[in-house]
């Protein structure tokens, strides 16, 4: 085994961490996306294997792993953030098969995983709903390969990959996500409850673009994720694509936890707000999703009274050399 230490929290875990872990581990949307994933991994673990979770986050992917393969493995929780891995900890602590590692940070840049775990000690690396966060995504990857021993697998998915060929009305994951905190912030503009965010809103919309698209980064296309696997050394499978329905009642629990809310709509209160900044921005992020909601079902060919629908893309490969 390896010989680097694995990561125990220092403090409780975060109740933002916990809020986000309530509002998608027993969503129907969020467990079917998952479950393709963990069926994709299914067919590839053996016994006695180690996976590593990349991205582990509060531990929502470990589950529906677990869950899905039957096999006698080890499993490795590996995040950047001990808030939410925490939580991951919390839940699988009494488990023998599972251990958690934080990727460090030097000079603003995270530790490959193969910096943090080592190198040539994987069998396989699952990823969920993470890669469009990453922004030096050919620097993780290349950590990802140099984790894995020969004939290891790199499986990952996420619901913000553009794809040119989508159909009219799917959407991506952070489509309405924008689109909330467009219509949250004219609300600000117009709405006389919320005249007073009003002055130098336009200064603080620019100041908080950088951390707003560090939380929601632009989704890249699919083929920048294939290059990236190339300059890697992986070979790679083409992705696949599969839609889902997301029922608004479901989203909506996922846009109302408060640490996201910060980073949907941050010119509201920022990181510290005040009890009545940190109301008024869920207010406006509900009266927006509910607006939001509402055009879905009326204007959008793939959405109906209580669902939308969105599309994730999932990709393999595999490190022959």
């Amino acid at each position: 085994m390896h010989e680097i230490k694995q990561w125990y929290p220092d403090r409780p875990v975060s109740r933002g961490a916990i809020a986000y872990h309530k509002a998608v581990v027993n969503a129907p949307y969020y467990t079917e996306v998952l479950d393709v994933l963990m069926d994709i991994m299914d067919a590839k673990i053996k016994e006695d294997e180690v996976v590593v979770d990349f991205g582990a986050g509060t531990g929502v992917s470990a589950l529906r792993l677990f869950n899905k393969v039957k096999k006698n493995f080890n499993l490795w929780l590996v995040d950047n953030s001990a808030a939410w891995l925490g939580n991951a900890h919390e839940i699988f602590k009494s488990n023998e098969k599972v251990e958690c590692f934080l990727l460090g940070k030097t000079d603003g840049h995270y530790a490959t995983l193969a910096e943090t775990v080592g190198t040539e000690v994987a069998d396989h690396v699952v990823c969920a709903n993470t890669v469009h966060l990453i922004p030096d995504i050919k620097d993780t990857f290349k950590g990802i390969y140099d984790s894995l021993k020969k004939k290891g697998t790199f499986t990952f998915q996420s619901g913000n990959i553009d794809n040119k060929n989508r159909k009219k009305g799917v959407l991506m994951v952070d489509d309405t996500v924008k689109k909330v905190r467009e219509m949250a912030l004219d609300i600000v503009r117009i709405d006389k409850r919320f005249k007073k965010y009003t002055e130098g809103l336009d200064k603080k919309i620019e100041m908080e673009n950088k951390q707003q698209k560090f939380v929601f980064p632009d989704p890249r296309p699919f083929e920048f994720y294939l290059d990236a696997l190339k300059a890697s050394k992986f070979t790679f499978e083409m992705p696949t694509f599969k839609t889902f329905k997301v029922a608004y009642k479901d989203w909506m629990n996922f846009l109302r936890v408060k640490r996201l809310q910060a980073g949907i709509l941050p010119e509201i209160g920022g990181k510290d707000p005040s009890p009545e900044e940190e109301e008024d921005r869920d207010r406006l992020i509900v009266m927006s999703a509910e607006k939001l909601f509402g055009d879905l079902a009326a204007n959008n060919p793939m959405a109906d009274a209580t669902h939308y629908t969105i599309e994730c893309a999932y990709f393999t490969a595999f490190k022959t050399s």
